[in-house]
C-alpha cells in the first residue's frame, strides 16, 4: 500500500512536470533572439555614444590646433618680413658701395659686407623660426566597428500529416 502511494505521487509529479509548458523554464529560439536583440540595441547605443564622444573630442582638438596655428602664422610672416627688409637693406648698401668704389679692394669690401649682412639676416631669421613652437596636429580617431546584429531564428516549416490509411 505504501509503495502504491509512492508510485501515485511520483506519477502525478512526473505528469505535472512533463505536461506543463512553462515558457520561463524553457528558452525558445524566439525568446533567445529577443534577449539578444535587447543586448544588441544597448550595444548599438553605446557604440553611437562612444563614437560621437570620440569625434567630438577630435573636432575640439582640431579647433584648438587651428587656433594655435593661427597664432603661429603672423610670427612666421614677421620673421620673413624682417629677413626680406634686411636683405633689401644689404642690397641697397652694396649697390651704393659698389657704385662709389673705384678700386678692386673697395668692391671686395662691399661684397664682403653684403655677404656678412646676408649671413646675419639668415641667422636672425632661422633663430626666430626655431623659436616658434608648432602645435601637434590631432590624429583622427579610429572608430569602433559597429556591433553585429543577432541572427533571426528561422521558423520551422510545418509538415503535413500523412493521410491515415484505412487498412
Amino acid at each position: 500500500m505504501k509503495s502504491m502511494k509512492k508510485l501515485a505521487i511520483i506519477t502525478v509529479i512526473a505528469g505535472s512536470l512533463l505536461g506543463s509548458s512553462s515558457v520561463a523554464a524553457f528558452a525558445t529560439p524566439q525568446t533567445d533572439y529577443k534577449a539578444a536583440l535587447v543586448v544588441y540595441k544597448a550595444a548599438v547605443e553605446k557604440w553611437k555614444a562612444d563614437n560621437t564622444a570620440a569625434m567630438t573630442a577630435f573636432k575640439a582638438a582640431q579647433a584648438d590646433y587651428k587656433a594655435k596655428m593661427d597664432l603661429v602664422t603672423p610670427v612666421r610672416k614677421a620673421a620673413n618680413a624682417a629677413f626680406k627688409s634686411a636683405l633689401d637693406a644689404a642690397k641697397a648698401t652694396f649697390v651704393a658701395a659698389k657704385a662709389a668704389a673705384t678700386t678692386a679692394e673697395a668692391r671686395n669690401a662691399a661684397t664682403t659686407a653684403r655677404q656678412a649682412a646676408v649671413a646675419a639676416a639668415t641667422a636672425t631669421r632661422e633663430a626666430a623660426l626655431k623659436a616658434i613652437v608648432l602645435p601637434v596636429k590631432p590624429v583622427k580617431p579610429v572608430l569602433a566597428p559597429k556591433p553585429t546584429a543577432p541572427i533571426k531564428p528561422v521558423k520551422a516549416e510545418k509538415t503535413e500529416k500523412a493521410p491515415a490509411s484505412n487498412g
